[in-house]
């Protein structure tokens, strides 16, 4: 292998790498959304669902991955796609009983 393609290959561990990390990042962020995400109509429903399509994306993009680091991911991305199934579709009003 030459100079150049060993350098062209270092380089595109580093992407993967990088790549990883946004995509553990961003499934993070989808979880903590959804914590606080009342019903599909929410907006931090709404953003939680745009980072599991975010990491998804970002998934088939890495190229070198360990099969056990791809699973993993992959059944994180699976939870939170089922967890995000569970919201509501709307939020539950608060009776005025229950509020006193």
């Amino acid at each position: 292998m030459g100079d150049r393609t060993r350098k062209l290959v270092a380089l595109r561990a580093r992407t993967d790498d990088d790549l990883l990390v946004l995509v553990q990042r961003e499934l993070k962020a989808g979880f903590a959304l959804l914590e606080a995400a009342t019903a599909r109509n929410s907006p931090l429903y709404c953003k939680a669902e745009k980072a599991l399509s975010t990491a998804t994306t970002l998934l088939a993009r890495i190229s070198v991955l360990r099969q056990e680091d791809r699973l993993r991911i992959e059944s994180e991305a699976n939870a939170l796609r089922s967890r995000l199934d569970l919201v509501p579709a709307y939020a539950q009003p608060i009776s005025a009983k229950a509020a006193s």
